[in-house]
């Protein structure tokens, strides 16, 4: 799983615009990005993560490329597991959940399906 910001400068942007009294902190906001870091979570309880990911998701989800999805979203939204050796995308085309922007943005060569096939040693 890769999280691809889209600029520095554009995600530090939209994360200083956010930040206002009762939201998340710069921390926050990167860990719903990128998951806890080395030190453990900047947020006081799961369910305090889970909250701001709530409240502030389409936030977060602005910071992420077409095709591909936050920390976040894998730990409190992903329908089902990934399958072994599949990309976010081909994950997220499967399942269908691309929305319409991310398929107007990618591609159309990268919106269909890789096919999965195993040849016998």
């Amino acid at each position: 799983m890769s999280t691809h910001l889209p600029t520095h400068a554009h995600a530090a942007s939209i994360l200083r615009a956010a930040h206002v009294h009762g939201r998340p902190d710069l921390e926050q906001y990167l860990e719903l990005l990128l998951g806890p870091g080395p030190a453990g979570s900047s947020f006081a309880s799961n369910a305090s993560r889970r909250a701001a990911w709530r409240s502030h998701s389409h936030e977060v989800m602005r910071l992420v490329e077409p095709g591909s999805r936050p920390w976040a979203w894998w730990e409190y939204d992903a329908p089902a597991p990934m399958l072994p050796r599949e990309s976010e995308l081909d994950y997220l085309v499967r399942c269908g959940l691309l929305t319409k922007e991310e398929r107007a943005r990618l591609p159309k060569a990268r919106v269909h399906p890789a096919v999965h096939a195993t040849r016998n040693p």
